[in-house]
C-alpha cells in the first residue's frame, strides 16, 4: 500500500515568501494584530495638537496601511478564483 508524505510547500518561487506563506497559511492573527496597534498609534497622532506635518505624514501612513490590507484580500480573492478553476478542470 503506497503511502503518501505530506507535500512541503516551497515558499518564495514568487520571490515574496512571507506574502506567500500568508496567502497559503491564511494565518493572519499576528499580522492583524501588528496593523491594529499601528494604526491605533497612528489614530493618536493624528487626533494629537503636534504639528500638521506629523498629522499629514500618520494619514499618509494609515492610508498605506489600509492598501496593503486591501492588496491581501485582493490575493486572497485571486487564489480562490484559482482554487475553483482548478475544480471545474479536475471535474472536466
Amino acid at each position: 500500500m503506497p503511502t503518501h508524505s505530506p507535500q512541503k510547500t516551497q515558499y518564495g518561487q514568487a520571490g515574496y515568501p512571507a506574502i506567500e506563506k500568508l496567502i497559503d497559511t491564511e494565518d493572519f492573527d499576528e499580522l492583524n494584530a501588528a496593523f491594529e496597534a499601528a494604526y491605533a498609534q497612528l489614530m493618536e497622532i493624528t487626533n494629537s495638537k503636534k504639528g500638521l506635518k506629523t498629522q499629514r505624514e500618520a494619514k499618509k501612513i494609515m492610508k498605506s496601511l489600509e492598501l496593503t490590507l486591501d492588496l491581501l484580500r485582493e490575493l486572497l480573492s485571486i487564489k480562490y478564483r484559482l482554487q475553483e478553476q482548478a475544480q471545474k478542470n479536475a471535474k472536466s
